[in-house]
């Protein structure tokens, strides 16, 4: 077997490559250039003849049909929402394309989740704000909130990101309801105490002081929470947490959401039209809270751990855990 390329602009990653695989040569693509051009590409005879990738997927994307001799790619994102407009549904590559998730992923996203709830059930943006002014308050939420153990969490997507989350939540003692597309939950998630599909969404939203979207873009997650489904989580007076993908609700249905009181919160890191727009209403509303879609990054010491895994499950033959299913866009 030839080299194995590598076209990426996340830093260092090649030398983590090279570290956990010191007997596998490795060839580098690129390293941080700007605007590598199609044309460049079409002339590296070793990307062309290299049977294993791995890639950033905005990079190989444009190129993706001209790799003859190509068997695997390893990409360095969770998302695929830059490669899918490339793939030709009549004529799906005949290589493996796997994503970078699983552990690594999932407990960094498992760490933005949990600590936004942390600090919005404590009501810390207000304690800082008192630090500023020297004022010592105890009022509301700062003293009087609600551990994660008296929480009902839902969490739509229970693949290998959203398990993470779910699993570590249920440690800290928050009841788990789960949503899916699969008929039934899978034997080994017993964290989870219920579970729900599409037909009973309405079910699985009344139950949840939180819902934690990790759902990606597809045809069948596009605008599932839109046309007023969100009144469902009134009662509760729910937090919801997109840290899927934007796509899940419109940006109007979800402002309603919340001048509604259908929902107490948002927690957004994702959105239809990233950078959000100066012009969005949803930088002003104080029950929003934004961050730029840094829940999770693409580190490289984690990817190249999950490659050598991966490239052991390769080798032997065996399935890859988080191999894209072409077809259905995940």
């Amino acid at each position: 077997m030839g080299s194995v390329s590598v076209f990426t602009k996340i830093p260092n990653l090649l030398k983590e490559l090279r570290s956990c695989l010191p007997a596998v040569q490795f060839h580098e693509i690129t390293s941080g250039v700007p605007n590598l051009c199609i044309q460049i590409l079409d002339k590296d005879d070793k990307l062309k003849s290299s049977e294993i990738i791995v890639a950033d997927f905005n990079l190989l994307a444009p190129v993706l049909y001209n790799l003859p001799k190509t068997k695997w790619v390893q990409g360095t994102w969770a998302g695929v929402d830059k490669l899918m407009p490339y793939i030709q549904q009549d004529n799906l590559p005949a290589f493996t394309i796997t994503r970078y998730s699983g552990k690594h992923f999932g407990r960094i996203m498992a760490e933005y989740v949990l600590s936004h709830i942390v600090n919005h059930e404590r009501d810390y943006l207000n304690v800082y704000k008192n630090q500023i002014a020297k004022c010592w308050k105890q009022d509301g939420k700062i003293s009087d909130y609600r551990v994660i153990s008296d929480l009902n969490i839902g969490i739509l997507g229970l693949g290998q990101i959203g398990s993470w989350i779910a699993e570590i939540l249920h440690k800290f003692g928050a009841t788990i309801f789960g949503f899916g597309r699969k008929p039934n939950l899978d034997k080994n998630k017993s964290f989870v105490k219920a579970y729900y599909t599409k037909p009973t969404l309405k079910d699985f939203l009344q139950n949840c002081d939180y819902v934690i979207n990790v759902l990606p873009n597809t045809p069948e997650t596009k605008g599932l929470l839109n046309g007023g489904v969100l009144k469902n989580c009134k009662d509760r007076a729910t937090v919801f947490i997109n840290v899927g993908r934007g796509s899940i609700i419109s940006d109007g249905d979800l402002i309603q959401a919340l001048d509604k009181k259908w929902l107490s919160s948002a927690i957004l890191d994702v959105f239809n039209e990233e950078p959000l727009p100066e012009s969005s209403l949803l930088w002003s509303m104080p029950q929003v809270k934004i961050t730029p879609h840094v829940s999770a990054v693409s580190i490289a010491r984690h990817i190249a751990e999950q490659f050598m895994d991966n490239y052991k499950l390769h080798m032997s033959n065996e399935p890859i855990p988080t191999t894209l299913d072409l077809s259905k866009g995940y």
